[in-house]
C-alpha cells in the first residue's frame, strides 16, 4: 500500500508519536529537524490529502485515516526491529536506525511474511507494542517508572529507542524489557529514584525514569 513518499510517512509517524492531536509546528520541526516553513507547507498538503486536520493556533491532528497510515508505518518499523533482532542478532541499540531506513521500502506482502515468520509478535525488542494489520494497538497498561510506588515488584516493559545515549545507558545498567526491579527510595529534590535490580543498586534520573515503562504486579 506504499502510496506515500518517505517524507509523508515520516511526518505521519512523527505526528502520531508527538500527538496524535494538537501538535505544534515548532515541535514537529524540531522533532524532524526541518524548518518550520517546510512543516507549514507539508501540513497544507496533508490536510488536502485528508490525513491531517489543522487548527490555527492549536496545531495539527491526525484524522482517522492519517492515524491508520501512521500506525502502518509504526507497524513496519517495529516488525523490522523484531526481525533484525531475532534473525541477525543485532543489538537493541542498532535496531532503530536500520529499521528507519527499511520501513518505507517494505511491501505489504513482505510485512505479512515477516509477521507470520515471527509468529505475529505483539511487542518489539524495546517492548513497544506492535500495531496489528488493521491499526489495533495492544498493551495500554504500562506506566512510567517515575510514577510508581516504592517497594513494589515492577517489571520493565518498554524502553525508549530513539535516543542512543539513553539506550546504551539503560543497556549498561541492565535495564531492558523483562527485567524486574524495586524502587527503594525517591529523591524529593530532583525526583531521581534508587532501584534494586538483581541485588545491584542503580540510581535512575527522573528524566530517564519517565521514559521507561513498567507493569506492576498486584
Amino acid at each position: 500500500s506504499n502510496m506515500y513518499s518517505v517524507a509523508i510517512e515520516d511526518y505521519l509517524k512523527s505526528l502520531w508519536k508527538l500527538g496524535p492531536k494538537d501538535v505544534g509546528t515548532q515541535e514537529l520541526a524540531s522533532h524532524l529537524d526541518v524548518k518550520p516553513a517546510s512543516v507549514t507547507k507539508m501540513m497544507l498538503r496533508l490536510t488536502e490529502m485528508g490525513l491531517v486536520d489543522h487548527t490555527p493556533y492549536k496545531g495539527a491532528s491526525l484524522t482517522r485515516q492519517g492515524e491508520l497510515e501512521a500506525l502502518s508505518v509504526v507497524r513496519r518499523h517495529r516488525l523490522l526491529e523484531t526481525f533484525l533482532s531475532q534473525t541477525l542478532g543485532l543489538g537493541r541499540d542498532q535496531l532503530h536506525a536500520e529499521a528507519e531506513r527499511l520501513e518505507h521500502a517494505l511491501s505489504k506482502e513482505l510485512e505479512d511474511a515477516i509477521a507470520n515468520y515471527l509468529g505475529n509478535p505483539v511487542r518489539d525488542p524495546h517492548g513497544h507494542p506492535i500495531p496489528g494489520p488493521n491499526g489495533e494497538l495492544p498493551g495500554g497498561f504500562d506506566i512510567p517508572l517515575s510514577d510508581c510506588p516504592l517497594n513494589k515488584s515492577l517489571t520493565v516493559m518498554q524502553i525508549p529507542d530513539y535516543d542512543s545515549l539513553v539506550s546504551s545507558w539503560l543497556e549498561t545498567n541492565g535495564i531492558f524489557p523483562g527485567v524486574k526491579l524495586i524502587i527503594e527510595s525517591r529523591d524529593d529534590f530532583d525526583g531521581g529514584i534508587n532501584c534494586k535490580i538483581d541485588n545491584n543498586e542503580v540510581r535512575i534520573s527522573s528524566s530517564i525514569a519517565s521514559l521507561v515503562k513498567v507493569s506492576q504486579e498486584d
